[in-house]
């Protein structure tokens, strides 16, 4: 009777461990797909961030993303024999709500600029890289949430993720305008954002992902300070929150709190 009530205890413990291991396992895959911009999977996310200017001010905005896939080149949908290939289309539509005090006149709510891009990728023994074109549409509702430009540009992209619990990389954009406002200044610049992540057990992961604006036009560099902490808490759920200083830039010495919520399927 003893020996079946130990063997029962016993065996309920080997499969406690072992459903234990299995969801730290799913979890640990669902946290580097979170972290990894060029993920096999269809994300759609919900970025909402609060900025502090230093010169006073505060702006509020939402981005909604989506993120998907596609075996071979999304548009115009075409799969070529070389599995190693796919690509990853990515749009973001901005909200934004911004009030500056004694500069009112700077302040407005609604749609902003509207972005769209496609990378085609390789896939290698030792992580991803790829390139393709980046568009922005001049959508906002106010002249103080937009550029008033139709811009387009390059994006390209490299990511090493052999090691589970590791991802490093960097996505690059140049942008130039080429149409919209004559009254509105071209635009001509560069968007640089390193991938730093690090995957712990059960999900949770920290991640240093600054976006860096080097504005050719203006001679203006935005340089951030950004660290970010975040959990997978289901194979297709994730969110994190990351805060960020503002190091140079003509908003240099303002604070950022970002907040995304990331689905996956």
């Amino acid at each position: 009777m003893h020996k079946k009530v130990c063997l029962t205890i016993l065996s309920g413990f080997l499969l406690l461990i072992s459903y234990s291991q299995n969801k730290n396992d799913s979890l640990g895959k669902a946290a580097v797909n979170a972290v990894n911009p060029i993920a096999s999977v269809i994300k759609f996310q919900m970025q909402p961030n609060y900025y502090m200017y230093y010169s006073g001010g505060n702006q509020f905005c939402l981005t909604t993303r989506i993120i998907c896939p596609f075996d071979g080149i999304l548009l115009p949908f075409f799969k070529p024999g070389n599995k190693k290939l796919f690509s990853m289309a990515r749009i973001e539509i901005p909200v934004t709500s911004q009030t500056y005090g004694s500069y009112s006149e700077l302040d407005a709510t609604g749609l902003a600029d509207i972005t769209l891009s496609e990378v085609l990728a390789v896939k290698t023994f030792w992580g991803r890289f790829g390139a393709g074109p980046c568009f922005g549409f001049p959508s906002a509702t106010s002249p103080n949430l937009g550029s008033g430009k139709w811009t387009a540009g390059l994006v390209a992209m490299i990511m090493y993720t052999k090691n589970k619990n590791l991802l490093l990389g960097l996505v690059a954009n140049q942008n130039f305008s080429y149409a919209g406002s004559p009254s509105r200044p071209p635009k001509n610049y560069m968007t640089l954002q390193p991938f730093i992540s690090v995957i712990f057990n059960s999900g949770y992961f920290i991640m240093i992902t600054p976006v860096c604006t080097l504005d050719w036009k203006e001679n203006q560099y935005t340089i951030p300070l950004a660290f970010g902490f975040g959990k997978a808490f289901a194979k297709n759920l994730s969110a994190f929150i990351m805060p960020e200083y503002i190091l140079t830039g003509p908003t240099r010495r303002s604070l950022v709190i970002q907040f995304n919520l990331n689905t996956m399927f």
